[in-house]
Formats: structure tokens, C-alpha cells, sequence
């Protein structure tokens, strides 16, 4: 850190405390923001006191700390993260509903697939999920598809293993043929992911996959017969969150068909 330019160590520190947060650590005492962003204790707590004056930060009557309304305001500007902001949540409910699948919508930033929204069939976030979450680019459906928008000199440097760059190389070309991917991952449930191209947007990847074993409803990888008929389910849903993306007007083709179906006529989650 440049100490001898004091402004610029402000900020720097003050992003550090920011940073501190993720996923799994939404709200944090002192110490373990200290801890976390490798800041004394005294530099810390100041820092925090000047965060909450302005709403950066927020804390609660327990003295835990945690991301303030501001950041957020601040954040759903970004061109890949107002999904929330721009009212997408009953279209990915309806395709979370119609799909028996967990659902999110996934940008790149930088070194991973970032998810900026995550609904269940009851409008709800998967335990220890939701907007925040990250996941290795070249380990995920979403990842290959955003991998895929990237130039393949791009690619090459990113830090994969000869076996993973192969691996990527397989589905962004199986991408290119069919418009959607689909990878398995170690649990062996399978994730399906499709482009999101909205007008003036960085790339976004629309992926669905079964919901956690602990959440009701929970399926097995779908059949092939399910597979055919959840790929228009995706591509439609995309198509209407590009349209959403790309103005204030509601999307058309809001009215949807019927849900996809398995041969016994009940709904494809009812496996």
C-alpha cells in the first residue's frame, strides 16, 4: 500500500473493510472485519464509523456490521447488476416455478462467474446461496457460457490447467453449435446455462439446475425428453430478461405456455 499518498490509502483501506464482505460473511463484528481485511483494530473501527455515517455499512444492536443500502443503490447502477433493479424477479420466479429448478443470472467479473440473482420456485434464495455468489468460471455452465464471449487469445491466459482449458474449449464449441451448454458438476447434479444478450450489457449467462438435496423439490438431472422442452423454456426466459435489461417496458411474451411436462403429464420437477 502507498502510504505516502494518504488519500489513496484511505480509499484503500476503506475497500479493503468493503471487500471484507462476501457471500458466506454478510455480517461481521469488529474483530472479524479487522481480521479479514488485515487492518488494525483502531484503523478499522474508524473506517467503520465514517462507512456507517454515509451508509456504507450498516450495524445492527448485536454491534455486527454489514453492507449498507447505499452500496447497494450504488451497485445495481453497474451495467450487469441491476437485474434486481429492473424488476426480473417474477419472470425468474415463473421460470423457477414452471422448472422445478433453482435459477440465476450470472455476469463476469474479472476471475469468476458472479451471481447477481438466485430464485427458487418460491421466490426465495438457496441456503447459503444467492446474489453474491461465485463460482469458478471454467467449473460451471454459466462460467462456459460467458467463457464463450471471450476471445479464445483471452482464454488461453486465464489460470486453467491444460485438462480444464481443454474441458472449456469442449462446451464452448458444443455452446456454439446448440446455443445452450450443460456441465455436471462434482455432485453430479448438471447445470444448463444460456446466453443473456441484452442491448449495451456485458455478457450474462441464465443457468437453472436442480435446487440444493435440503430444499424441497429437489430433482434429479432431467430426462432427455424434460431437457428438450426446458432449453425454450431458457431461451424465452432470456430473451425477455435481455428485453427487460434493455428498458423500463415490460417484456412481451410474458404469457407463457403450459410447463413442461414428463410422460405421465405431471410437471417435469415431479419426477
Amino acid at each position: 500500500m502507498d502510504n505516502s499518498n494518504p488519500g489513496k490509502s484511505v480509499i484503500h483501506r476503506a475497500f479493503a473493510v468493503l471487500m471484507s464482505f462476501d457471500a458466506g460473511h454478510r455480517s461481521m463484528t469488529l474483530s472479524q472485519l479487522s481480521r479479514r481485511s488485515g487492518l488494525p483494530v483502531a484503523t478499522t473501527f474508524r473506517l467503520l464509523n465514517h462507512l456507517e455515517a454515509i451508509g456504507a455499512v450498516e450495524r445492527d444492536a448485536a454491534g455486527r456490521y454489514s453492507i449498507g443500502a447505499r452500496i447497494w443503490e450504488l451497485g445495481i447502477l453497474a451495467p450487469t447488476h441491476d437485474v434486481i433493479g429492473k424488476g426480473s424477479r417474477p419472470l425468474l420466479v415463473r421460470l423457477a416455478a414452471r422448472t422445478g429448478m433453482l435459477v440465476r443470472v450470472f455476469t463476469y467479473n474479472g476471475h469468476s462467474a458472479l451471481c447477481v440473482e438466485e430464485v427458487l420456485s418460491n421466490g426465495a434464495s438457496s441456503p447459503g446461496g444467492g446474489p453474491g455468489l461465485t463460482l469458478p468460471p471454467a467449473d460451471s455452465a454459466a462460467g462456459w457460457v460467458l467463457l464463450a464471449r471471450m476471445t479464445p487469445a483471452a482464454r488461453k491466459s486465464l489460470p486453467l490447467t491444460r485438462t480444464q482449458f481443454d474441458q472449456v474449449e469442449k462446451g464452448i464449441a458444443s455452446f456454439g453449435r446448440q446455443g445452450w451448454v450443460r456441465f455436471v458438476h462434482s455432485d453430479g447434479q448438471a447445470e444448463y446455462a444460456v446466453s443473456v444478450d441484452a442491448v449495451d450489457r456485458p455478457p450474462m449467462a441464465l443457468s437453472v439446475s436442480p435446487p440444493p438435496p435440503r430444499t424441497a423439490g429437489a430433482t434429479a438431472d432431467p430426462s432427455p425428453a424434460v431437457v428438450k422442452c426446458l432449453i425454450p423454456e431458457l431461451h424465452n426466459a432470456a430473451h425477455a430478461l435481455a428485453t427487460i435489461l434493455a428498458g423500463p417496458a415490460d417484456p412481451p411474451g410474458s404469457e407463457s405456455s403450459p410447463p413442461c411436462t414428463n410422460s405421465k403429464g405431471n410437471a417435469d420437477h415431479e419426477q
